[in-house]
């Protein structure tokens, strides 16, 4: 692994393998605290995320749009706002960028226990679907996220969140519901998630919206992103895997 990692050069095979093994390390892993989360980072996917840095293939963060519009899907993330909601479902998180600046960042959280077998299993299929609108730019060669409205729906969780109604969630709030002039709007930082502490009396009652993060591409391609997001320079940053689905 040391000798791998002292390479100068990394062929796209290369790439692929370090991609596998951070797939292998990731793979089936239970959200832990996020303590546990960033000691994770630094003792497995450190060397990874150094290496593959260092052969970004697109550093120019204009260049990168063409890359990142689409939709994707977090595998792994240190984002502490992630456990300050219920369970959420890996496979059901989504993350939206329209060519116009706009984006999402949506996700399915599993509300109540898990139904069984001698229960009545109606009353706990409730999912809870969160999502953000945002808006996204560049500023001084730096990527730029601020979130600006943010909306939620109670489902029944055996219809799953899909790319396709995640997107058509996405549209249909930016055309009906959100502020006409979006890039304008600014939101109170505090906003309360209705009804969920009915659900998880120990988590928190508010979640929060920041007015603006700095996002950093350590690696972009077709395909990846390894993102390191930080709010300000005084806070630790925190840093996301995501791959492309559409």
């Amino acid at each position: 692994m040391l000798e791998l990692l002292l390479k100068n050069q990394l062929s796209a095979p290369r790439k692929q393998n370090f991609k596998n093994e951070i797939l292998t390390r990731i793979k089936n892993r239970k959200a832990e605290p996020l303590n546990a989360e960033i000691n994770f980072y630094k003792t497995e996917l450190l060397p990874y995320f150094i290496k593959l840095s260092q052969h970004n293939p697109v550093f120019s963060v204009t260049e990168q749009l063409r890359l990142l519009v689409g939709v994707w899907t977090p595998i792994w993330s240190t984002v502490s706002f992630h456990q300050s909601l219920p369970k959420r479902i890996q496979e059901q998180s989504f993350q939206i960028f329209q060519q116009n600046g706009c984006c999402a960042s949506a996700a399915r959280y599993i509300l109540g226990k898990e139904p069984s077998v001698c229960g009545d299993p109606t009353s706990k299929l409730l999912a809870y679907d969160f999502m953000v609108i945002q808006k996204y730019e560049v500023k001084n060669g730096k990527w730029y996220l601020q979130d600006m409205e943010k909306f939620q729906a109670f489902k029944n969780r055996e219809i799953p969140l899909t790319v396709e109604s995640v997107s058509n969630w996405f549209i249909n709030v930016v055309n009906t519901q959100t502020k006409p002039n979006i890039s304008e709007a600014i939101l109170h930082p505090d906003i309360k998630l209705q009804n969920l502490e009915e659900y998880h009396a120990h988590q928190p009652e508010k979640t929060y919206l920041t007015s603006s993060q700095i996002f950093e591409h350590l690696y972009i391609d077709s395909d990846w992103r390894l993102v390191k997001t930080q709010t300000d320079a005084s806070q630790l940053p925190s840093y996301t895997i995501a791959v492309k689905i559409h």
